[in-house]
């Protein structure tokens, strides 16, 4: 018995869209598990270094960022390595489930440091759920920021939530920092990202658009 034209036609349809949407589903997850390269950063030779760079980066977007910041001030950079968020898809779904449960304490190492001996701090991650990533919000429950101005860069596909940047804001000032601002790069979709030069120009441009802010000159 055949079936109907209509009935093979949705049938048809159906198998379609799943098949889209599973090339879609991999696509994400192949998107996020792979390192974005980006040129690398040595701070200047012989300076004083008055600008701290702090990032969390899982996929190389950040760090890209973070580094045409470095650049800019000729600041030091100190990365956090966190264990529990491999770039693999259980690290993915454990990334957005401890941001989904908006919790703030992960394990994490970095190069010992005292964000309060610089003139100027950045922080540097991606947004999980629409805030700054989890390893980020435990390295600032685990410093003294000195009263020091400190600034937030976000990079993300999606977008952030103003209430939730607040709530970071209000931990930095409970850790003796005082927040300036902050910057979101939006890098795109899944099926359109921006290169990295592109982020760092729009980097760059941010950087000079609020020159009024830093408390130092940009190298």
């Amino acid at each position: 018995m055949t079936r109907p034209p209509l009935k093979r036609t949705l049938l048809s349809l159906a198998g379609l869209l799943l098949l889209l949407g599973a090339g879609g589903f991999g696509l994400v997850v192949y998107k996020d598990q792979r390192w974005v390269q980006t040129p690398p950063y040595t701070p200047p030779a012989g300076a004083t270094l008055q600008t701290l760079v702090v990032h969390y980066s899982r996929s190389g977007n950040t760090l890209g960022a973070a580094r045409e910041v470095a650049r800019h001030f000729g600041a030091r950079m100190v990365g956090i390595e966190a264990p529990a968020y491999p770039r693999t898809l259980a690290g993915q779904r454990k990334a957005g489930a401890d941001a989904a449960a908006k919790l703030t304490r992960t394990k994490i190492s970095h190069p010992p440091v005292q964000p309060g001996r610089y003139r100027l701090v950045f922080l540097c991650a991606p947004t999980w759920w629409y805030r700054p990533a989890v390893p980020l919000w435990t390295f600032v429950e685990d410093h003294d920021f000195g009263g020091k101005p400190v600034f937030l860069l976000l990079t993300g596909n999606s977008r952030y939530k103003q209430k939730l940047v607040d709530r970071f804001a209000a931990l930095v000032r409970r850790h003796n920092g005082r927040f300036i601002g902050h910057l979101f790069v939006r890098r795109g979709r899944v099926l359109w990202q921006k290169t990295p030069a592109e982020v760092a120009a729009e980097v760059r441009s941010a950087l000079r658009a609020r020159a009024d802010l830093w408390p130092i000159s940009a190298r």
